[in-house]
């Protein structure tokens, strides 16, 4: 009771203080003026005052200092830095003075990440109660169907800090069927097909990683038939040559060409990389006794990588007037060499040397393209010689009698080509190969000739429907005498099928995706059965079916150099 009564007599006390002090508070308030606006902001590079107009920079009650005309351009991946632009706008008053946004200067670094894509996935029957399988006897048969189901997802990182310096990050992952919707297995088979760094300076560009390092391809054959390099390594381009504006026109305003006069670009490519396959061929670990403790240890007792050196020269010829079309033509080479080593025998636990290799390879293409409507026409050749005539991702199974693949050869011709118009398109391809491995055997199955020939005409039903046919034949003769016979072993496959689709991308051969039923028949003649076990279906059956749906895609994808 005493507390509570000196409290009251102390509020008593301070209340006429108090009383006093929020009247004289009120009295000033009314008779101090409104504060002065702050000076303008002084004028800066880039404002309407700097190109010489007259208009002030727009202005609010509540926000006196103008805005940039652009926002700053800037890497929003970058982290985040006090009194950057990409900072919070939060204004920092002092007193009576008004907040101001500070702007950073422009870094002149753009970047921004990609996303890519390409896959195709089918599933069919053969029309017996069985799954439907791809019927080709040759290497690069037609793709309809015998291509299976693939994808790759890409992610790529792009960059560019001025007008001469950019560059690029890929990582590309590829996804091998069966997938798991199909047999319940939560197993998937995954490659990395792309991981590299490339950096262009001005006109030269440079790259390093593991990458797919690939030129032109044959749509309907799934296959490229010059270079196709599955590599680890490095490599730079770079313009050997272009001709100027005046160099094309004949005049100094690089205006459209007079006749005779033509626009040429010649690019050079280098390339070097490795290859090491977990194969005893190239790599081998033994078990041996472990130095201390207990059990053993492996030691790598093989351990040969193939190298290979690519050159390719490209020179692009645009004809006079400046139009789309042009030519292309290409000179490309390869070196392969793959050193001496030591292979340990298991079976008799005894050493057995292997001898360095080597090999090369020569090709050329020329390519014209109508530059609308994908119209082009292409042909490709090439010769390899020694162990350059076994892809980089495959070994050689047979030997000449000093263990190397000695005077093994392989010779290619192939074409390719489509004609395009506003109802209708002709696709088509066809290739020729003579395969000689280094043995001294008379007959062997790594001897043949080998060729396939296909078209696929396509018709236009409305911008989004079409119809597909396609037909096509194959054939191989190897060097052997086919059973009960005097004759060569020749397998020849000939098919005719038909694919109705849907392309939301709109109609054109190359539009993507597309949404198809398939149908294919496949005739298989004897030769062609005599190369599957006897208890295999395919080597009693001559005709073969598949029936099913599939679908292809590909965007914004970066897989050619």
């Amino acid at each position: 009771m005493r507390r509570a009564a000196r409290l009251r007599r102390s509020l008593a006390c301070l209340a006429p203080a108090l009383a006093f002090a929020l009247a004289a508070g009120s009295a000033l308030a009314q008779a101090e003026p409104p504060p002065t606006p702050p000076p303008a902001s002084p004028t800066v590079s880039g404002s309407s005052a700097a190109t010489g107009s007259t208009t002030a920079p727009a202005t609010t009650a509540t926000d006196p200092i103008a805005k940039p005309d652009a926002p700053v351009v800037h890497d929003s991946s970058a982290p985040s830095v006090p009194g950057r632009a990409d900072a919070k706008n939060t204004p920092a008053a002092s007193g009576s003075e008004p907040g101001r946004t500070v702007q950073a200067a422009p870094s002149g670094h753009e970047g921004r990440f990609e996303f890519g894509s390409y896959g195709r996935v089918q599933v069919g029957s053969d029309l017996r109660g069985g799954t439907g399988r791809g019927t080709n006897v040759v290497a690069f048969g037609p793709r309809l169907v015998d291509e299976g189901s693939y994808a790759e997802l890409e992610l790529r990182r792009e960059d560019r800090w001025s007008e001469k310096v950019s560059g690029r990050i890929v990582t590309t992952v590829g996804l091998f069927p069966p997938f798991f919707h199909f047999t319940g297995k939560a197993l998937q088979a995954i490659g990395v097909r792309n991981l590299y760094a490339q950096g262009t300076y001005d006109k030269v560009t440079i790259w390093a990683g593991s990458r797919m390092y690939r030129g032109d391809d044959i749509y309907l054959l799934n296959w490229w038939p010059l270079d196709n390099q599955n590599t680890v390594g490095g490599g730079v381009a770079f313009p050997v040559w272009k001709s100027t504006p005046e160099e094309s026109t004949g005049r100094g305003d690089g205006g459209a060409a007079p006749p005779g006069r033509s626009a040429y670009e010649t690019i050079l490519q280098l390339h070097a990389g490795q290859q090491r396959l977990d194969n005893p061929y190239q790599f081998q670990q033994v078990p041996v006794v472990a130095p201390f403790g207990f059990g053993t240890v492996d030691v790598t007792r093989l351990d040969r990588p193939r190298t290979i050196e690519t050159l390719k020269l490209t020179q692009f010829i645009r004809p006079s007037g400046g139009g789309p079309s042009g030519f292309k033509a290409v000179l490309y080479g390869e070196a392969h060499q793959i050193a001496a080593g030591v292979f340990r025998d298991p079976l008799v636990n005894q050493d057995r040397g292997l001898p360095s290799d080597t090999g090369f390879l020569v090709g050329s293409q020329l390519t014209w393209f109508k530059g609308e409507r994908d119209t082009y026409a292409t042909l490709f050749m090439r010769h390899a010689r020694g162990i350059a005539a076994y892809d980089p991702l495959a070994v050689p199974i047979t030997f000449a009698l000093d263990r190397t693949t000695g005077s093994a050869s392989e010779t290619q011709i192939a074409i390719a080509g489509n004609y395009e118009t506003e109802h209708f398109s002709v696709m088509g391809a066809g290739y020729v190969r003579f395969f000689r491995d280094g043995s001294a055997a008379e007959t062997s199955t790594q001897k043949y000739d080998e060729g396939a020939i296909v078209a696929r005409p396509s018709v236009f039903l409305g911008e989004h429907f079409g119809v597909s046919v396609e037909g096509s034949y194959q054939q191989r003769r190897l060097q052997l005498l086919q059973p009960g016979t005097n004759d060569p072993l020749t397998a020849s496959v000939a098919k005719l099928g038909v694919m109705p689709y849907f392309s939301p991308a709109g109609k054109g051969s190359f539009r993507r995706p597309q949404i198809r039923l398939v149908y294919l028949a496949s005739a298989r003649d004897s030769g062609t059965r005599a190369l599957y076990p006897a208890l295999d279906p395919f080597a009693q059956r001559s005709v073969e079916h598949f029936a099913g749906i599939s679908t292809e895609w590909w965007f914004n994808f970066s897989s050619y150099p």
